[in-house]
């Protein structure tokens, strides 16, 4: 199945600097239908991703996360 979404400009730009966006989102989607999230749910949490992120300072920290377990 494929979706399109119509994301505003403000949180297209937040998404792209997440090493995987679109990895992101279908986790953000799954969780959220798996949880029962309101539509207006989930569309707060993505425009407050900023406040849910960490900055750890690892910029591969999502694709090589098995390696830096130990470390964080």
């Amino acid at each position: 199945m494929q979706i399109v979404l119509n994301i505003p400009e403000s949180l297209v730009n937040k998404l792209n600097e997440l090493p995987n966006p679109q990895q992101f989102l279908k986790k953000l989607l799954t969780t959220s239908l798996e949880s029962g999230l309101e539509q207006d749910e989930w569309w707060l949490l993505l425009e407050n991703i900023e406040d849910i992120a960490v900055d750890t300072g690892i910029a591969d920290l999502s694709e090589q996360h098995d390696r830096y377990l130990g470390k964080i």
